[in-house]
């Protein structure tokens, strides 16, 4: 019974341990996964960014589909390059050697019977064959002219893609102050309620303000309040919207 019982504590303390420890796993990668704090609501944003175009370059830097684009247009020039350099393929070279008996038996085809001889010379034999197709000679501008054009498309298909980025974080970047100077506002707002009220409270126990003038109040600020959550949800979306455009998040934007 003794043994049992050492048993179940054992396999007691072994679940409590495997419980425990794993909530406490769970809440190290939370903590490595939470998102940054908003910043200073009472602070003007716009001071603390860098200069717009700065932010507009590192954007462009950390775009996947800049980087892409740019690939694609290595690769258009390589393949340029390999268009004119492709009739060389028709270039070919040999090198040999020959030894040993080599005559060549040839007959006169005016004489019955008349053979004759000859004997190669034994050594080295080197030489370079040049065959070009009419193909290479009437169809090698047309195809080098194909992929310049391939090569100035990629061009400005890069180009478009860094336009749109721009355009998106510019949108991006004044929203964002845009909702950091509103929920300025309403955080403003939110506190002027939140003392109007204290003071109608304590005016009311005087009996200064009826409960009317104190319900009025009250509902002012339940309305501040109400306002300053909704500017604050607006701005956090701007704001954790700018590292999935630009690639870093607003921290990493700031001023040093």
């Amino acid at each position: 019974m003794q043994i049992i019982k050492a048993l179940k504590i054992m396999a007691l303390a072994t679940f409590s341990l495997m419980l425990f420890g794993g909530q406490a796993i769970g809440q190290t990668n939370n903590a490595k996964t939470a998102p940054t704090e908003l910043p200073d609501e009472q602070k003007d944003l716009q001071s603390q960014l860098l200069p717009l175009e700065d932010i507009l370059d590192i954007a462009v830097k950390n775009s996947p589909s800049v980087k892409f684009q740019s690939d694609l247009i290595e690769a258009a020039k390589s393949q340029l390059e390999f268009s004119k350099r492709v009739w060389t393929n028709n270039i070919t070279g040999f090198v040999n050697y020959s030894s040993g008996n080599q005559s060549i038996i040839t007959s006169d085809s005016q004489t019955a019977g008349n053979l004759s001889s000859s004997n190669i010379t034994n050594g080295y034999r080197m030489g370079v064959q040049i065959n070009l197709p009419l193909y290479e000679l009437v169809g090698r501008k047309a195809r080098v002219n194909l992929y310049k054009y391939q090569l100035n498309s990629t061009v400005d298909k890069r180009d478009e893609s860094i336009q749109e980025l721009r355009k998106n974080v510019i949108q991006l970047y004044y929203s964002l102050l845009y909702y950091n100077n509103v929920l300025n506002i309403r955080s403003e707002a939110k506190q002027s309620a939140i003392n109007q009220v204290a003071v109608a409270q304590k005016q009311f126990k005087d009996g200064v303000i009826d409960i009317a003038e104190l319900s009025r109040l009250k509902t002012f600020e339940v309305n501040a309040r109400a306002d300053y959550e909704e500017a604050k949800r607006e701005f956090s979306i701007a704001y954790y919207q700018v590292e999935p455009v630009v690639g870093v998040s607003v921290p990493q934007l700031m001023r040093k």
